[in-house]
């Protein structure tokens, strides 16, 4: 049997140049962390949602807003999101428990069958975090057809 040992030489480089060039950003960057902090500081999620129902894509809608106060890391991919309800007229600040996952410098926001906000519903999301922008996905957990798309920018209060 014939061996290449140019094809050995050849994947080695290959695989030596991949990991040289992977993103500089990790899961537990520090960096991407912080500027998730950042991001979601006194932030308000301005935007639009679409309903999903049967698979289908419904019409957009918008004016669609979300507050949030802060986003505190706990520990390994749990974190708090501490978002701002008007509940009679006051603000009511309540911390939503979520995974948060970075490909790179982006962030994946990551809700499974959590109460987030003073409702009676739990709801699962996945919402992808960027350059003050977001998209995703989210759902009410006990009924799939109760859920939509979601995407818009990120401002901060001063």
């Amino acid at each position: 049997m014939k061996k290449f040992p140019q094809l050995t030489i050849l994947a080695t480089l290959l695989i030596g140049l991949l990991a040289v060039a992977a993103p500089a950003c990790a899961q537990g960057d520090a960096d991407a962390e912080a500027k998730f902090i950042a991001m979601l500081k006194n932030a308000t999620l301005k935007g639009t949602w679409a309903p999903v129902q049967q698979g289908q894509l419904g019409a957009e809608k918008g004016d669609d807003s979300y507050r949030i106060a802060r986003a505190e890391k706990l520990s390994g991919d749990k974190w708090s999101i501490v978002s701002i309800f008007p509940v009679r007229g006051q603000p009511l600040e309540f911390p939503i428990p979520a995974s948060v996952k970075f490909a790179g410098d982006t962030a994946v926001l990551i809700l499974d069958n959590v109460r987030a906000g003073p409702g009676k519903a739990n709801w699962s999301a996945r919402v992808m975090f960027h350059d003050d922008v977001y998209t995703g996905r989210w759902w009410e957990t006990a009924n799939r057809e109760h859920g939509g798309t979601i995407s818009g920018t990120i401002t901060r209060a001063e």
